[in-house]
C-alpha cells in the first residue's frame, strides 16, 4: 500500500508547539492546539444550536470537525501570521492565502491515498459551507475571548484587536441566529471567575458541610 507510514499525526500534535498571537506581549500565551479545542468545544456548540433551536439542516459533528482542521495549513509550517502583516494589502493577502492552500495541500498529501479524499474537505474548506462559516464564527468567538482576557489582566496590547474582534463578531451574530444565542446565554459566563462560572452548584455548601462537621 502507498503512503505505508504517514506524518499527518505528528504534524497535527505539532499544534502544541506553535504560538499564537506572536507579535504581541500576551499575560498568559495561547499555543494553537488549545486554539483549536476552544474552537471545535464553541464550534460543536453553535451547530447544536443553529439545529435544536432554529431547525437549520446543520450538523453539529461537522462544524466541530471543520474547527479541528481550520488552522492546517498553520500546523503544516506556516505558524501564525498576525493579521496586520496578512492583511497588510491585497497583495500580501493574496500571496498569503495561495502559500496558505499550498500548505493545506501539503498536509493531505502526508495522508495515505485511502483517507485523502475524507480529510480533503475538512482541510482545503470551502467557505461557501455553512458549516465551515460556523466553524470560522467559533474561531471569532475564541480570539475575543483571548483578546478580553488580555485586557481585564490589564493588557492593553489587545487593544485593537479587541475592536476588530468586535466588528467580526457583531457580523456573525447579524448572520447566523445561532451565534447571537451563543453570545446571549454563554458569552458573559464565558468571561467570569471559576466561582462565578459554578455559583449557582452545591459545591459551596458541600465543601462546607464535609470541612466544617463537627467531629464526633
Amino acid at each position: 500500500m502507498a503512503n505505508s507510514h504517514s506524518a499527518f499525526i505528528g504534524l497535527m500534535q505539532r499544534a502544541r508547539n506553535v504560538k499564537r498571537w506572536p507579535l504581541m506581549a500576551q499575560f498568559q500565551s495561547e499555543m494553537l492546539s488549545t486554539h483549536i479545542y476552544e474552537a471545535s468545544v464553541i464550534a460543536h456548540m453553535l451547530g447544536v444550536i443553529a439545529r435544536e433551536v432554529y431547525g437549520e439542516d446543520i450538523e453539529p459533528d461537522r462544524v466541530a470537525a471543520m474547527a479541528i482542521f481550520h488552522e492546517g495549513s498553520e500546523i503544516a509550517g506556516m505558524s501564525d501570521i498576525p493579521s496586520p502583516v496578512k492583511y497588510h494589502d491585497p497583495e500580501t493577502t493574496q500571496a498569503i492565502k495561495k502559500l496558505e492552500r499550498r500548505f493545506e495541500q501539503m498536509l493531505i498529501k502526508t495522508l495515505p491515498e485511502p483517507l485523502q479524499a475524507c480529510y480533503e474537505p475538512l482541510i482545503l474548506q470551502d467557505k461557501n459551507d455553512v458549516h465551515v462559516r460556523l466553524a470560522k464564527a467559533a474561531d471569532v468567538l475564541c480570539a475575543y475571548l483571548k483578546c478580553d482576557y488580555e485586557l481585564a489582566k490589564s493588557n492593553h496590547e489587545f487593544s485593537n484587536a479587541m475592536e476588530e474582534m468586535d466588528i467580526q463578531l457583531e457580523r456573525y451574530r447579524e448572520m447566523h441566529p445561532c451565534v447571537d444565542y451563543f453570545c446571549k446565554v454563554f458569552l458573559e459566563d464565558a468571561k467570569g471567575t471559576l466561582d462565578e462560572q459554578t455559583k449557582d452548584l452545591d459545591w459551596v455548601e458541600n465543601a462546607n458541610q464535609a470541612n466544617l462537621k463537627t467531629p464526633e
